[in-house]
């Protein structure tokens, strides 16, 4: 050990907290603990642009058979400043669940208009019965940027993934969850019927997002319910694969015949 470690070193862990690096690591783990593969600074090139994106933490579901795949695509942020959900009733109101749900594969499209009243009854996440946040903001900050910026790069990716435009998943079923994780304070931003603005500090909320062709709610989760929210995140899957089992094994069958 050098002489100087004992002030290096925390040098060191100060830097990689502002960076954000011990955030991911954070993430990360909380993931694998729900039982989720998880990758760190996952690299996938833009289909639009052709060029490189990184990921801070992309967590699939566990899947051996190639048919159901689900993501979970996070972006993570260090930030002192509180963020803002600016927040209305009326965010959803005669917005299409299915799109509100998650970025999603055209055949997950079409399953769910099918069956649109049984999977609106097994999913709350499908249902939407939250106050939905119309915009994000970063207190105290005269730009959007850092906000936007990460919102603006989980749509690409989760876009990217479920698009299919390379042909690589026109036949099977894919969802990608838009996630942003923040380990600063959430507050979310109401307008009162009394007239006054309503601020309330909460662990989580979402935000409808629109990019291009996508548009869904984009879940905000502070560090401190990493915990709650993956193991929430690895039961929405379990239920997905259950839902969408006879699915899977009629793709399955059809590879039999090519």
């Amino acid at each position: 050990m050098g002489t100087n470690d004992s002030k290096m070193l925390p040098k060191v862990r100060e830097w990689l907290e502002a960076r954000g690096f011990t955030l991911e690591m954070r993430t990360a783990s909380a993931f694998r603990a729900a039982g989720f593969d998880v990758r760190q600074s996952s690299v996938y090139t833009d289909t639009d642009t052709g060029k490189p994106r990184e990921t801070d933490v992309l967590a699939n579901d566990p899947d051996y058979i190639g048919v159901i795949n689900i993501r979970f695509i996070v972006e993570c942020k260090t930030t002192k400043k509180p963020w803002v959900i600016l927040s209305s009733p009326y965010t959803l109101v005669g917005y299409n669940r299915v799109f509100a749900f998650a970025a999603v594969s055209k055949r997950v499209k079409e399953l769910f208009f099918e069956r649109v009243g049984e999977m609106l009854e097994k999913f709350a996440w499908l249902r939407k019965e939250v106050l939905a946040g119309y915009s994000v903001r970063e207190a105290f900050s005269d730009s959007a940027d850092t906000a936007y910026a990460a919102a603006a790069a989980v749509a690409t990716a989760c876009t990217n993934f479920v698009s299919g435009r390379d042909g690589k998943y026109t036949s099977v079923l894919c969802f990608a969850f838009p996630v942003i994780v923040i380990d600063g304070p959430l507050i979310q931003c109401t307008f009162g019927k009394d007239g006054e603005v309503q601020l309330e500090e909460v662990e989580q909320g979402e935000f409808l997002f629109f990019l291009g062709s996508f548009g869904t709610c984009i879940r905000v989760v502070t560090a401190s319910y990493l915990g709650t929210f993956t193991v929430e995140a690895k039961q929405v899957a379990n239920d997905l694969r259950a839902a969408f089992k006879a699915d899977e094994q009629q793709i399955v069958d059809s590879w039999k015949n090519i």
